[in-house]
């Protein structure tokens, strides 16, 4: 019996760690069909966007693949990764700041900004072009920084857990 609830946690992170390795890989894509290769965004290429029925469909892509690895790292990994160390999980921001502490995210303040994105990619239908290309430049740098600070966390996961068979 206690085999089984060691093992658990590790089905967890491993499931996790899966999930979210396809979240960045689909956000990364979607974010180079938005907006190539680069986070620049201006006024007329938000216009653009929301003028054309393949870029409003890109737009809403990228805001629900944003969001969708957003809130699982945030609201799903990140206290996975904390009991992992032995700290009982908290609300996110106090998670964040301890991922801070550990040195897996570059800045907690800055998860707490992509949340607030976030929620305007995906509760608002922003149409003020100019307002678009500001967000969006800040979505593009901050998807950015989310996979890079989820790296971290992936290393810093893989590292420490006996995963047996399971890779």
């Amino acid at each position: 019996m206690s085999e089984g609830l060691i093992e658990e946690p590790s089905r967890r992170i491993r499931y996790l760690v899966d999930l979210v390795d396809r979240e960045a890989t689909q956000l990364s894509g979607v974010r180079s069909r938005l907006l190539g290769d680069h986070c620049e965004v201006d006024e007329a290429r938000a216009k653009s966007l929301l003028s054309d029925d393949l870029g409003i469909d890109r737009l809403e892509s990228f805001g629900a693949k944003f969001s969708r690895m957003q809130d699982t790292v945030m609201d799903k990994l990140a206290p996975v990764v904390l009991r992992l160390v032995g700290e009982l999980p908290a609300a996110a921001a106090d998670n964040l700041d301890r991922l801070e502490r550990l040195g897996l995210v570059d800045a907690a303040d800055d998860w707490l900004a992509m949340r607030r994105i976030r929620n305007r990619l995906v509760h608002e239908y922003i149409k003020d072009a100019a307002d678009l290309a500001l967000v969006l430049k800040r979505a593009c740098h901050f998807s950015k920084q989310m996979q890079a600070d989820y790296g971290r966390v992936r290393e810093y996961v893989l590292n420490r857990v006996d995963w047996g068979d399971q890779l």
